[in-house]
């Protein structure tokens, strides 16, 4: 940063923090310091605190600002898109990517994107960067702490075997962010994987939408072989005609195993198109709530959310094989049109019967 007022930084940082933030944060930095127990509350500590701005250093400012605006992220979040090519770092050694691009850009005057790490696993490239968000445009590329909204920390997996790109990342304008970086500055290039392709043939009896009839075979044909079994608890719906729903556009029902439900039967047969859904699935004999969110003007790329306390190792496993799956639902479409419709069918039928 070039631009640093430690009492600004100091003062902020003592109102976001919480009380044990800042005793853990004092501890680290103020040699010898111990907590007066007398001082049972926060506001006890504001002097201390504050006096900190003679002990730190240049870096120990910068690292408290972020830390008061570190943003967490719920689960573990991904999209995934399709490598076409590797642009300026292609043919480069990992040593020689590292001395090049191992250091902070500015973007888009709002932005400063960090690429702390670089590792390689293989015919897998993982950037680890962190997304600092400004709230006002720098001046003369004079970046002011004072104005540091946001950091987001987010990896990016680059597999050059299955030219696939993993973008893990909570906030959807930061994803857009992180692409644009990626494109402007290593001139990577790369596509969104987007839910498109159908490739069964319609019949009368489908009257699902083609969206939602993908869906249905991904949650139970494509995933199940790779081991990892669904059901529905969320679907959120988008309606194709606000003319006969009041004007709503857009309708959420929850439930285990909400498909059996009466406005389930109804939505989908009606044709209007799944844009989000929730699943409790297994994987492994360990059960994991996954959130599955159709982000874009179209509603076609997808967002995955593992949630739950899992191990890290756990999560990206299963991200990992939903992801392929995606990328085969998106490229070829539908894995079993005889079965999706086997699913779809007494969904038809309940709703026929309740209106009839």
């Amino acid at each position: 940063m070039d631009n640093i007022n430690k009492s600004t930084v100091l003062a902020r940082a003592f109102n976001k923090l919480s009380k044990n933030e800042l005793i853990e944060f004092m501890k680290d930095k103020k040699v010898g310091w111990v907590l007066d127990k007398k001082k049972k509350r926060k506001m006890d500590l504001k002097n201390e605190f504050l006096n900190l701005e003679s002990v730190l250093t240049y870096e120990e400012i910068v690292e408290l600002a972020e830390m008061t605006v570190m943003r967490k992220t719920k689960g573990l979040p991904a999209y995934t898109y399709k490598l076409r090519n590797l642009g300026k770092i292609d043919g480069m050694e990992l040593k020689e990517i590292k001395e090049k691009y191992k250091r902070n850009f500015p973007l888009d005057n709002i932005y400063e994107i960090n690429i702390i790490d670089v590792i390689s696993n293989g015919d897998i490239l993982e950037f680890l960067i962190k997304v600092k968000e400004f709230d006002a445009q720098w001046k003369n590329n004079i970046r002011d702490l004072g104005t540091l909204t946001a950091v987001y920390l987010n990896k990016v997996s680059i597999n050059k075997t299955t030219s696939m790109i993993s973008i893990e990342v909570g906030a959807d304008n930061i994803a857009e962010v992180i692409v644009m970086f990626f494109s402007s500055r290593l001139g990577i290039g790369m596509e969104p994987y987007t839910i498109g392709t159908f490739n069964a043939t319609t019949s009368e009896r489908d009257s699902a939408t083609e969206k939602t009839m993908l869906i249905f075979d991904f949650i139970y044909n494509r995933l199940p072989s790779r081991g990892i079994s669904s059901n529905f608890n969320d679907m959120r719906f988008y309606i194709s005609n606000t003319a006969n729903s009041d004007g709503v556009s857009g309708v959420t029902i929850h439930g285990d195993d909400i498909i059996t439900s009466d406005l389930a039967c109804k939505y989908i047969t009606l044709g209007n198109d799944i844009i989000s859904f929730k699943a409790t699935s297994v994987y492994d004999g360990e059960k994991v709530n996954i959130n599955f969110n159709l982000k874009g003007k179209n509603h076609d790329k997808l967002k995955v959310v593992i949630m739950d306390n899992k191990s890290e190792s756990f999560k990206l496993k299963v991200m990992e094989k939903i992801q392929l799956e995606y990328v085969l639902m998106c490229t070829h479409g539908i894995m079993d049109i005889g079965k999706t419709r086997t699913r779809l069918d007494p969904i038809y039928e309940k709703f026929v019967k309740n209106n009839s």
